[in-house]
């Protein structure tokens, strides 16, 4: 299969190393080029083949979907934004897939099954195949990347012991530190689903088994903090204690 030449239009240099980080591990993708506005993406577009682009939607001068709108015959586009609400009017535009900031290595790849299936249709998942289950594996590294106060902040796995929703954010509590995300308590689980350590036991609250030190009834101590276990995960949370007993 040839190629697919993907193009990356994200103002934000963290967000571009993310997503060219995620092309590296698909052998059907190929880098063609990455840029921080639409004006950059316009000449690129113009000067050779473009099969996908990667674009961002709240950027300057132009908006990743004005940019879109304004293209005769646009390549095939997949969103990434950290805004939920031009999902509806993306799909009006044909978008293949709409990925919400922070993006996972897992939902990536199944945006980008939805390209392959479109491009040559009949060509097995990469998420099914052994190659891509290898590459969801290297996802479960102890690291991600969540947006707050406008930047991207890099999140040490190994070092978070709490996350806690609240409303439409979620507090991520890092060490001794917190870090304020505007996202929601799924799309975090999505993040952390390849990561062992982290089960959800309550509808606010996913916490990292290494840092649990004491369980009663329907009760978990980690670090300074007692949480309660939601009745709906309290059978997960007790298979999970049972895979940890001694006796």
């Amino acid at each position: 299969m040839k190629k697919i030449r993907t193009l990356i239009v994200d103002d934000e240099p963290i967000a571009q190393e993310i997503l060219e980080t995620y092309i590296a591990k698909i052998p059907e993708l190929e880098l063609a080029g990455k840029c921080k506005n639409a004006l950059e993406a316009f000449s690129i577009l113009n000067k050779g083949e473009i099969d996908l682009m990667l674009l961002d939607i709240n950027m300057p001068e132009i908006s990743g979907m004005d940019f879109l709108k304004s293209l005769k015959n646009p390549p095939l586009v997949i969103f990434t934004t950290a805004y939920s609400e031009f999902a509806i009017e993306s799909y009006e535009l044909n978008a293949i897939d709409y990925l919400l900031k922070p993006i996972s290595f897992d939902r990536f790849l199944k945006a980008i099954d939805k390209t392959i299936k479109i491009i040559q249709p009949g060509t097995p998942a990469i998420s099914s195949s052994s190659k891509g289950q290898d590459k969801l594996q290297e996802n479960s590294a102890n690291l991600i990347f969540v947006k707050s106060e406008g930047k991207l902040i890099k999140i040490d796995l190994s070092q978070l012991w709490l996350v806690e929703g609240l409303k439409d954010y979620v507090v991520l509590w890092i060490g001794d530190s917190k870090v304020i995300v505007h996202t929601t308590m799924k799309n975090i689980e999505e993040l952390l689903q390849n990561n062992s350590h982290f089960i959800r036991v309550h509808k606010s609250h996913v916490i990292n088994i290494r840092f649990i030190s004491e369980v009663w009834g329907n009760s978990i101590k980690i670090k300074n903090q007692t949480i309660i276990i939601g009745n709906t995960y309290k059978e997960d949370v007790d298979k999970m204690l049972d895979e940890y007993k001694l006796l």
